[in-house]
């Protein structure tokens, strides 16, 4: 894709982005939610992850997440296990079955991107972060 706008040709980059990962997730039968928790879960196995936590690292709205983690259970892939002294709040666990299909289908992926990533060599990657980081931090002025 050429454009002469260049925020036009960043915001179609970003979509592509989002459209790899999102075939990714449907090629496996799961939704674009399911992927990103299972990431999530697999990635930070050890962390004590709630749905809260999960909604406010992935800027999913509650409902959303609920729903993709009733579906994960109904899978047998995750429990919800109360958290001590709180009620109200459940700690997010992968079952070993959760953790066979996150091996499977969440680990390739993340290999993809370390691989893509050390692709852009550590001087492209660092000003690629900086770079990002920075125009996050002005759009969030910009959009308040």
């Amino acid at each position: 894709m050429t454009t002469a706008d260049p925020l036009a040709a960043f915001n179609q980059l970003y979509r592509q982005m989002d459209e790899i990962y999102h075939l990714y997730a449907k090629r496996r039968g799961i939704s674009d939610t399911a992927l990103w928790l299972l990431y999530s879960l697999y990635e930070e196995e050890d962390a004590a992850y709630t749905q809260r936590a999960l909604c406010s690292d992935w800027h999913y709205p509650p409902q959303t997440v609920n729903s993709a983690l009733k579906s994960l259970e109904r899978q047998g892939l995750l429990v919800l296990e109360p958290v001590p002294g709180n009620q109200k709040n459940k700690r997010i666990v992968l079952t070993d079955r959760g953790r066979e299909t996150a091996q499977k289908e969440i680990f390739p992926l993340m290999l993809a991107e370390q691989r893509a990533f050390q692709g852009l060599g550590e001087r492209d990657g660092e000003a690629l972060l900086s770079l990002t980081r920075h125009y996050v931090e002005l759009l969030r002025v910009q959009v308040r």
